[in-house]
């Protein structure tokens, strides 16, 4: 057991370094931001009582294209993220921002 405290105090000094590098902290961000947005999909369809199978049937789709857009949803069109989100009574809030490219 105190092996993994070992090793998570670890992993957690090299993220703490890791994310001083600007670069390295977008690539993270975009990451932990497509992983929420997946994690949320998931969990408003199970909430809903469907199956992925259910909702391309509703939305006149493949259930391989659902299963990918909750896998991966950054390779799908907005317009099918926001069937989706309508689907489960909710609707998708585009936020645009202006961030400094770091070189």
């Amino acid at each position: 057991m105190e092996k993994r405290k070992t090793d998570r105090r670890t992993f957690e000094a090299y993220m703490k370094e890791r994310l001083q590098n600007p670069r390295f902290r977008k690539a993270w961000e975009k990451v932990e931001n497509e992983s929420k947005l997946t994690t949320r999909l998931v969990q408003l369809r199970v909430e809903q009582g469907l199956t992925q199978s259910q909702v391309a049937e509703m939305l006149g789709t493949k259930q391989t294209v659902i299963s990918r857009l909750e896998h991966n949803p950054p390779d799908h069109p907005t317009d099918l993220l926001k069937r989706v989100a309508a689907l489960y009574g909710y609707r998708v809030v585009e936020k645009i921002e202006f961030v400094r490219d770091v070189v």
